[in-house]
């Protein structure tokens, strides 16, 4: 027979218990399995009749506020040959010894060098396995699982998905929506620890834990779609998510525990399993879960199984993927994971018989976490890698900083004023290094949402970096501008000191200081029309003394735009006897407008008059611009040609760059070219019966006037007009 994971194991609750939730604590608790009798209430604190605590003396104890020098000296030994060390102090036959890590170094060279810095006296250093860690009371991982409470008295077994965070920042965990709904859709009231030494997963009892502790409330339940109503088939708002805010003294971890260390005497899940370090969607291929009831397994999203669509779970949907990975009921809301990512949270399915293989649907993370309301999924981001300079080389004032944060979105850097955040893009930051001479100090975390990495330290001494001539890079040296010159600028030492001086004048034009990104900016400035020169160094001062660079020039012009010509466009064609007989345009009030006009040069053979008709269609003529506009005449409209127009304007002596066009006036047609046919025998077609021939090549030519010839050179390509007459044999 097949088994529906409910995810839910009831136990009873006595009536007798008192659970009082507020403040979240658990006053004169009594728990039992179904039948068994109740424990006895902890007896209150002894108090006087007067109800007044009773009052004992505690013994005195002596403090330290700080190590002793010698063990911080001991450390700093240490730290030199690169020893881990763990403690120093008196042993227990009463000499000193020291107790250094396997982690660390632990050759004969690096042992005896650091023994001798420490003066330790031989044979006192011992060694010990790996590094201390604390025995963090409060810690709480994925797959652990946990007890809550319906208003019935009721207790029921699920398990913890991930840890999270509020949208305020606070700590919480994620679980499955229908562990915490009763059968009337009602929240539980409270959830409990699930102590691991005494409830293991994979086969463990069912016993309650012996001290009850609250483990947080419910904030947010769903359990299929909006306001736990059943949903539908493509449903996006199914889902089975639950939000626990978690009790003061508890301590989410981004972590899924893989069982291993159930049984240890301090109750940690967090020693063994897989940090969570991103949250992404399923995807065909390997895939593990961790529950309270089950333990850590793996599976498989294979070909048989959904990646992204909707299952009903006791009714409900939900939106999520299939794999054959083991689960059982208390597993609901457990993590599943592929690698380091967390993809969902256990939710139903049916266990696995002879012959029948698992099948469990999880909810969809990324489809769940939007239903909350904010809540995220906590992160275990790697410290930031700081891959140039090293820590404790020696830089130049605005190195560039460059590391790796890999699952971080942004590092937040310390040590250069204002604390800085910086983009990480494609796991890769950079930024601008100290530019204070001296030892520098920077803390790099890396972050994500509200997750945030351990921080890494990086060490500098920014030490001057060789006096260089600065850069202009605008105005640019040769370069031409169209209008007045109000700013130089370009790049140089960060904090250096920027002079900019005029090389005609020798008058200091501005002065600035390099910023931090090593740009510079003298503005202010009045640079109009003609040709300017300007020197630009940069000085630091050393121990009260002041270096100069070397210069650094820039040579350029300050020119009017060049007039634009808007009466004839580029490349236009004009009728016969409708050529232009003059040109406009816009300019610069108070410049003067030069306009040359050039007809092309006959290219056949011709009377002196065609060569006169060009000769007297060119010229120079001039104008003032006015309210922005100018105008020259002609003093006739120019005959049939092509013609090239050269524009200029100047404003004190000072000459825009031309505006070239080019245009033809065409000729005019050929007579006769719209007439009736001409008669057989006359150079048309021959009448029928006739046996002429269609009149072809030469014949068709009618001799060219001068106003029917049309050559030149429009917008660099040569432009033939050519009028011939021609009829086709029909």
């Amino acid at each position: 027979m097949k088994h529906r994971v409910t995810g839910r194991r009831p136990l009873a609750l006595t009536a007798a218990a008192t659970i009082a939730l507020s403040g979240l604590l658990v006053a004169g608790p009594a728990y039992a399995e179904d039948g068994a009798e109740p424990s006895p209430t902890p007896s209150p604190t002894a108090t006087s009749e007067t109800n007044a605590p009773v009052e004992t003396e505690a013994p005195a104890v002596e403090t330290q506020d700080a190590p002793p020098a010698d063990v911080v000296k001991i450390a700093e030994a240490a730290a030199d040959h690169g020893v881990e060390f763990v403690a120093s102090g008196t042993g227990a036959d009463g000499g000193e010894i020291t107790v250094i890590s396997e982690d660390g170094a632990t050759d004969d060279a690096a042992v005896d060098a650091f023994a001798s810095e420490a003066d330790l006296p031989t044979g006192t250093v011992v060694t010990v396995d790996g590094t201390p860690k604390a025995f963090a009371d409060g810690d709480i991982v994925g797959g652990q699982g946990y007890l809550s409470l319906d208003q019935d008295d009721l207790l029921y077994n699920c398990s913890v998905g991930f840890a999270a965070w509020s949208p305020q920042g606070d700590p919480a965990l994620l679980s499955a929506g229908h562990c915490a709904l009763d059968d009337d859709n009602n929240t539980m009231v409270g959830t409990f620890w699930s102590v691991p030494s005494e409830q293991p997963a994979a086969g463990g009892d069912d016993e309650l834990p012996a001290t009850p502790r609250v483990l947080g409330t419910f904030s947010f339940a769903q359990f299929g779609s909006t306001n736990n109503t059943p949903g539908s088939n493509g449903d996006t708002n199914a889902t089975d998510i639950s939000v626990i805010d978690v009790a003061p003294g508890t301590n989410p971890l981004p972590f899924v525990t893989d069982w291993t260390t159930a049984t240890d005497a301090y109750d940690s899940l967090a020693e063994s399993g897989y940090a969570v370090k991103a949250v992404g969607a399923a995807v065909p291929g390997s895939v593990a879960k961790s529950g309270r009831t089950t333990g850590y397994t793996e599976g498989a999203i294979n070909g048989n199984h959904i990646v992204d669509g909707w299952a009903q779970i006791e009714g409900r949907w939900v939106q999520g993927f299939s794999s054959n990975t083991e689960a059982g009921p208390g597993d609901s809301g457990g993590a599943v994971i592929q690698g380091s990512t967390a993809i969902g949270l256990i939710s139903g399915g049916i266990e696995a018989e002879p012959g029948v293989e698992q099948w469990t649907w999880s909810a969809s993370l990324t489809a769940a976490l939007p239903k909350t309301g904010g809540y995220e999924v906590a992160l275990d981001l790697d410290a930031p890698i700081v891959t140039s300079p090293t820590s404790g080389a020696e830089v130049n004032p605005g190195a560039t900083i460059e590391g790796t944060a890999p699952g971080s979105d942004t590092v937040t850097v310390t040590g250069l004023g204002a604390e800085q955040n910086v983009d990480v893009v494609d796991g890769k930051f950079s930024f601008v290094g100290p530019v204070g001479l001296g030892a520098a100090e920077l803390t790099i975390t890396g972050v994500n949402g509200l997750s945030t990495s351990p921080t890494t330290t990086l060490n500098v001494t920014v030490v001057p970096a060789p006096l260089v001539a600065p850069v202009i890079t605008s105005p640019a040296d040769g370069s031409t501008v169209n209008e007045t010159v109000t700013a130089i600028s370009g790049t140089g030492l960060p904090t250096t000191a920027i002079t900019v001086t005029d090389a005609q004048t020798d008058d200091v034009l501005g002065t600035t200081e390099v910023a931090a990104d090593g740009s510079w900016t003298v503005d202010g400035l009045t640079l109009e029309y003609g040709s300017h020169s300007v020197v630009v160094t940069q000085t630091r001062t050393i121990d009260g003394e002041d270096e100069v660079s070397p210069e650094a020039t820039s040579s350029f012009s300050v020119i009017p735009v060049s007039p634009a010509v808007t009466s004839v466009a580029n490349g236009a064609e004009f009728a016969h006897n409708d050529g232009p007989s003059g040109l406009a345009g816009s300019g610069i009030d108070g410049a003067t407008v030069t306009v040359k006009l050039t007809g092309a040069e006959p290219t056949t053979a011709n009377t002196a008059a065609l060569a006169g008709a060009f000769a007297a269609a060119s010229g120079t003529f001039t104008a003032t611009v006015e309210d922005g506009a100018w105008s020259v005449d002609f003093g006739a409209a120019l005959e049939s040609g092509t013609y090239t127009v050269s524009a200029t304007q100047a404003i004190d002596g000072v000459s825009s760059a031309p505006t070239d066009l080019a245009f033809a006036v065409l000729a005019a047609p050929v007579a006769g070219g719209g007439g009736a046919a001409p008669a057989p025998g006359e150079g048309g077609a021959a009448a029928p019966g006739d046996g002429g021939l269609a009149a072809t090549g030469s014949d068709m030519l009618v001799p060219l006037t001068a106003g029917a010839i049309a050559l030149a050179l429009l917008s660099g390509g040569l432009l033939l007009v050519v009028r011939r007459r021609q009829q086709i044999q029909s």
